[in-house]
């Protein structure tokens, strides 16, 4: 289990929960809690917030699965904001 740093992130300051990557895996699955933050970057470069749902899951494709799919499906490049409170 991975749980995020609580202190406020930053991106102006380079200060991320965890910056932008992409699993090098084959999924993730992410089990959201309700606590927002999760954002993926979209082809046009551009970042969304993706709204935690408790008890839903989130499924990241990973290098592996995009590797194996001969970039049919392309793995999911994300990021994790902690919010201000």
């Amino acid at each position: 289990l991975l749980h995020y740093s609580s202190e406020p992130s930053s991106p102006e300051e380079g200060i991320f929960a965890c910056g932008a990557h992409s699993d090098y895996g084959m999924i993730t699955l992410l089990l959201t809690d309700g606590n927002p933050g999760l954002q993926v970057r979209l082809n046009n470069e551009n970042w969304i917030d993706i709204p935690p749902r408790k008890g839903a899951f989130v499924v990241n494709i990973g290098d592996m699965f995009e590797r194996w799919t001969n970039g049919k499906f392309r793995s999911t490049v994300h990021r994790v904001l902690t919010p201000r409170v």
